[in-house]
């Protein structure tokens, strides 16, 4: 059976990870942080969620 990842919930990532941090941050930045946050994975949901075949091997160079 397949596990699926919880949803993103930015706002708990910003509350937890200042805490975390030790930041205090004024709620006004909190929706700019999650909104951001939201573009971000947004971003990176388009590298993960695309499909690759499972015999595709790295390539063993890179040139310029």
């Amino acid at each position: 059976m397949e596990e699926t990842a919880p949803a993103f919930e930015p706002e708990t990532y910003v509350a937890a990870t200042a805490a975390l941090l030790g930041v205090t941050l004024d709620d006004a930045w909190t929706t700019s942080i999650a909104a951001n946050l939201r573009v971000l994975a947004a971003a990176a949901a388009l590298l993960t969620d695309f499909p690759l075949p499972d015999q595709l091997e790295a390539a063993p160079r890179f040139a310029a």
